[in-house]
């Protein structure tokens, strides 16, 4: 109960010393102190040395968000998002900035995604050792686990090397609650719609706490406060719907691309969805997350019951969606998983000092208590762990993964440049190629064009490149019929590039 009361108390703040500051200095000194900048800081340059160290190469998505932040800088390409998955505008608006310094923007979106991941780390460590108080190893001891649980996480790994948005969206979501709970409002309503810009499922949420920041909370009833919150709000849904209304005239789209795709559900929705949401975190740490809640509940803990319901609230909103058509994808309920592997570590250090407080009861010897809560600890940790020896197989196979898609879309570049790069591929408006599905995006960033000019499938005359079918290429392209006339233009690697032509059309407009 103690535990609770700490991480109550900084919330019974008003809140507005988070917004103001005594000019420059007090502005500074605010921020120095701020755990959420001071750790970004220190992120931002953590994953700065990774993308030095370790293979850095964007994954499909990241390639399509990257390719999109070039067409909103450069005057020479229209902004178009079809063509590609669905569209995202929180790392959009990275990208675009990412735009302006040309060839490095792949790397600065994969820094900034890492930065995230790492922040999410430390957001899951600071609300678990907040739920344990003291004493400080036994509540660094829950955050280590909490942090460990979402390292093995399902394909956590995977989205930390490849730049995706889903450890981003673990670190917004988490900070949002940390920053509530700490009584800065401001920054935990704007991460909230940080959140809301990368997953529609945090929508709820958002639309929830801004009224209750509205009508409850003193320091958002002046103008400016209310100003924030409104535009806050706006911003979901403006920046969802009109980028791809102005391109491609259907606000929608992002919605209709998430209902073309069925998530390969099977004929029961639910119960499919249902286990998804199991699988995403460990069964382990599922059932500890179940165990915190129990105590938290017999103890009256508000912060940990609060966080409970979050998450499950969170499966409601994920099920509710799918059994309306979305896909219902695994990373769908990453935030709600986050929140699980903290309750977990919290599980486990609470028994442990159940374990001690037993032993204390019949012998007062230190020693003795401490190995029981050892024993708890070691036995429990031994239980998560058999649930977890695939995922470590799978998180270190990563780095050889990455290392080999960066080889193989250095060959894609090298291809590109024995063709003879944008010029010899597209000498008309109408040229068109296609590629392996999932390194589409990738070649139309080395390409130069949008989306929609680089096909997964070969429709028309152009230029296919085609690679080894694989996870790292993809399947390979599906060849119109029409299509007879095959000719080897150049190779690099494991890449070939073909002209593909129809006997006796016109060709002028098919590259090299």
């Amino acid at each position: 109960m103690e535990a609770q009361t700490v991480a109550q108390e900084p919330a019974r703040r008003t809140g507005a010393d988070s917004a103001t500051g005594d000019g420059p200095g007090g502005l500074w000194a605010t921020a120095t102190r701020s755990p959420f900048l001071v750790s970004s800081v220190v992120c931002v340059a953590l994953a700065a040395i990774s993308a030095a160290v370790l293979p850095t190469v964007p994954s499909y998505d990241p390639w399509s968000w990257i390719v999109w932040g070039k067409e909103v800088t450069d005057p020479h390409l229209g902004f178009f998002v079809g063509g590609g998955p669905s569209w995202k505008p929180l790392p959009v608006m990275f990208t675009t900035v990412f735009g302006l310094f040309g060839g490095a923007s792949p790397t600065l979106w994969v820094i900034a995604a890492r930065a995230g991941g790492l922040l999410g780390l430390v957001a899951a460590y600071r609300l678990a050792t907040r739920l344990i108080g003291a004493p400080w190893w036994a509540a660094a001891g829950a955050g280590l686990i909490a942090v460990a649980g979402i390292v093995l996480t399902q394909d956590w790994a995977y989205y930390m090397f490849r730049g995706t948005t889903e450890p981003m969206l673990i670190a917004a979501w988490l900070w949002a609650i940390d920053r509530h709970l700490d009584g800065d409002r401001v920054t935990a309503f704007l991460l909230g719609v940080a959140t809301g810009l990368m997953r529609p499922e945090a929508w709820p949420f958002v639309f929830v706490y801004a009224l209750w920041l509205w009508f409850y909370e003193p320091a958002f009833r002046g103008p400016w406060m209310r100003a924030l919150l409104i535009a806050g709000l706006a911003a979901l849904p403006f920046f969802w719907f009109v980028p791809p209304w102005i391109s491609t005239g259907q606000p929608f789209l992002a919605a209709t691309h998430a209902h073309d795709y069925n998530g390969h559900l099977g004929s029961n929705r639910f119960l499919e969805v249902l286990r998804r949401g199991v699988d995403l975190q460990t069964l382990g740490v599922l059932i500890l997350a179940l165990v915190a809640t129990a105590i938290a509940v017999l103890r009256r803990q508000v912060v940990t019951i609060a966080l409970a319901v979050i998450a499950a609230a969170w499966w409601v909103v994920v099920v509710a969606e799918t059994l309306d058509g979305y896909p219902g994808l695994e990373r769908f309920y990453l935030p709600a998983a986050a929140i699980t592997c903290v309750l977990a570590g919290v599980a486990v250090v609470e028994l442990a000092q159940l374990a001690a407080r037993a032993v204390r009861s019949a012998a007062r010897a230190p020693l003795a208590q401490a190995a029981a809560a050892a024993a708890v600890v070691v036995a429990l940790l031994a239980f998560a762990t058999t649930f977890v020896t695939g995922r470590i197989s799978v998180a270190r196979a990563q780095d050889s993964i990455a290392s080999h898609a960066v080889t193989r879309l250095d060959q894609l570049s090298a291809a590109v440049a024995a063709v003879g790069g944008h010029n010899a591929a597209y000498p008309c408006h109408s040229s068109f190629t296609a590629v392996n599905h999932s390194v589409q995006t990738a070649l139309a960033w080395k390409l130069h064009v949008t989306l929609g000019r680089v096909g997964t499938s070969m429709r028309h005359q152009g230029l296919l490149f085609l690679g080894p079918h694989d996870s790292i290429d993809g399947g390979a392209p599906r060849v119109d019929h029409r299509l007879t006339s095959r000719q080897l233009i150049a190779r690099a690697g494991v890449w070939r590039v073909y002209r593909m032509t129809t006997p006796g059309s016109d060709t002028r407009c098919v590259g090299r």
